[in-house]
């Protein structure tokens, strides 16, 4: 009994002047690093970009074959960038997918909305959400609609945003 009260005491003591009772140390700094393993898998797992999609079931896609945008407004802002770049990679995607492009009584009109990382269409090279929407150009009905999330980089240099028009268009037309 006296030999283990003596041990405490010396546990104590050897805490007091720095040491390590039981493993302690061991014991925070693994705690310390499962945390920050844990943070880093949150955080990047928030950068994955996801897609989603939306469409009308009723639509007979075959039939759709030229489109048109539907643009609203330029005012020499950032995010008029953003929308031009939009049209220009999705332009090329629609083109593989034999989908013309005509100002004249095209089938679809599309359109972009874009929202930023610092707030929707403010300056800014990184969104965090972009969707294209598609409408039946007579009825003007949203037919389909495509949107991502996550951290989107619209730098010119960055191929993320030619990734994310792609994930975006790649289930149009949908598939019934």
């Amino acid at each position: 009994m006296e030999r283990k009260r003596h041990q405490w005491r010396m546990s104590s003591l050897s805490l007091l002047q720095g040491g390590d009772m039981y493993g302690l140390e061991r014991i925070a700094h693994r705690g310390f690093m499962v945390a920050v393993l844990f943070s880093a898998s949150v955080l990047l797992s928030g950068c994955a970009t996801s897609f989603y999609h939306s469409f009308d079931p009723t639509i007979a896609y075959g039939g759709l074959k030229s489109y048109n945008w539907v643009t609203p407004g330029i005012t020499g802002r950032t995010g008029d960038l953003v929308v031009k770049n939009v049209h220009y990679l999705a332009d090329q995607v629609f083109e593989i997918k034999g989908f013309r492009k005509t100002a004249e009584n095209p089938d679809m009109l599309v359109s972009v909305q874009y929202v930023n990382e610092i707030g929707m269409y403010e300056y800014g090279y990184q969104q965090r959400m972009l969707t294209i929407d598609i409408q039946n150009a007579d009825s003007k009905q949203l037919i389909w609609r495509g949107t991502a999330t996550g951290s989107i980089s619209t730098d010119a240099a960055s191929s993320d945003l030619k990734n994310t028009v792609q994930g975006i268009l790649a289930k149009f037309p949908p598939m019934k």
